[in-house]
């Protein structure tokens, strides 16, 4: 190919021919084929433009439609954050990474709003209890203050109103160490519910507590059954307490003569313990409430209660797994029942305890 300035480009091709002698030379003219050349470099070349074009929309399109998830879950955490916590991301697709990341957040949000919901409820029935304990330890605090002011300013002459006022002050100042007593066993509960684990021997338990219930009040009737073999896992101490507390009960509320009934025995996988009495009893609106904090359901004059007996009660219960009901007693009466699981021997042990089976007592 010869190229001539001011002149197109050619392409020439000679041949020797022999008959006769010479040189046939030929040529064309490459206008064309350079046209042709020219508009196929700018269709490559707009072709390619388009095509990174549409290339960079395409992938634009997709990386905005995959983050448009993570968006969403970003306004909800917002929305979160400002204090909505029951509100959740939109989960996607379980098995993209996107729908993996949405039920985690979920996860999450589900345990911080279980986490400030304890929180609030814990720090809410702390108010209450120290508006309460305040309140009841407002009324021993005033018989106190009155009686010393009396004696202070002289009003008591007589050697008879020094002991009365005496023998208050010191009535009031018992009730409010047991009632102090109780609300510190009961913080503790709340606060350290864990409990020692070993076997205790609840039938001799109930006995020994009715017998110290039976020379502290003889003005009552104590009538107690205890299956032999109860055994449960737990705190001697802390039953030893709850058993207690239910026999005070029946001495707080009801009159002298009242017979109570003490039983304890097995049922299947659980320990039992009942106490009910011949007494007033309560009516059956105010039964949903007994085991409430600081609520009375009524006492005789002279022994009121604190109102935290069967609340301790049924936290001794719940620290053990077990559970405390009480039901109206036939004719007449209240019977309170304290169930606790029953301790399961090791079958490899070679000194096993047997559970007490048998049926309840008539």
């Amino acid at each position: 190919m010869t190229v001539y300035a001011g002149f197109p480009q050619v392409r020439l091709w000679s041949v020797a021919v022999h008959a006769p002698t010479g040189t046939l030379v030929a040529g064309t003219n490459l206008k064309d084929v350079d046209a042709t050349v020219g508009r196929l470099r700018l269709i490559v070349a707009a072709g390619s433009a388009v095509a990174a074009l549409l290339i960079f929309l395409g992938v634009g399109l997709v990386m905005r439609r995959g983050l448009r998830p993570i968006e969403a879950m970003a306004s909800q955490a917002d929305r979160i954050t400002a204090g909505d916590l029951t509100d959740r991301v939109e989960e996607a697709d379980a098995g993209s990474e996107v729908g993996r990341l949405g039920a985690a957040l979920n996860g999450m949000l589900a345990r911080i709003e279980t986490s400030v919901a304890e929180r609030e409820a814990s720090q809410e029935l702390m108010r209450r209890f120290l508006a309460e304990a305040s309140h009841e330890l407002r009324t021993p605090l005033a018989s106190l203050r009155a009686n010393a002011e009396l004696y202070q300013q002289g009003a008591l002459t007589d050697r008879v109103q020094v002991d009365e006022a005496m023998r208050r002050i010191l009535l009031e100042a018992q009730r409010m160490g047991r009632l102090v007593d109780d609300m510190l066993r009961l913080a503790r509960l709340d606060q350290h519910p864990a409990r020692q684990c070993e076997p205790v021997d609840v039938g001799a338990l109930v006995l020994d507590c009715v017998e110290r219930s039976r020379i502290a009040d003889p003005a009552r009737a104590w009538e107690a059954h205890a299956d032999s073999g109860l055994i449960a896992l737990g705190d001697e101490e802390m039953l030893s307490r709850a058993v207690d507390n239910l026999l005070a009960n029946v001495h707080a509320h009801t009159p002298e003569g009242t017979t109570a009934m003490v039983a304890a025995y097995g049922d299947g996988d659980r320990v039992v313990v009942e106490v009910s009495d011949d007494g007033p009893g309560v009516p059956a609106d105010r039964l949903p409430r007994i085991s409430d904090r600081f609520y009375r359901a009524g006492a005789p004059a002279g022994r009121p209660g604190s109102g935290l007996g069967l609340a301790i009660v049924t936290q001794i219960a719940a620290a053990h797994d077990g559970a405390v009901t009480a039901a109206p007693a036939w004719p007449n009466g209240l019977s309170v029942t304290l169930t606790v699981p029953a301790w399961q021997p090791d079958p490899w042990s070679h000194s096993p305890v047997a559970i007490g089976q048998s049926s309840r007592p008539a």
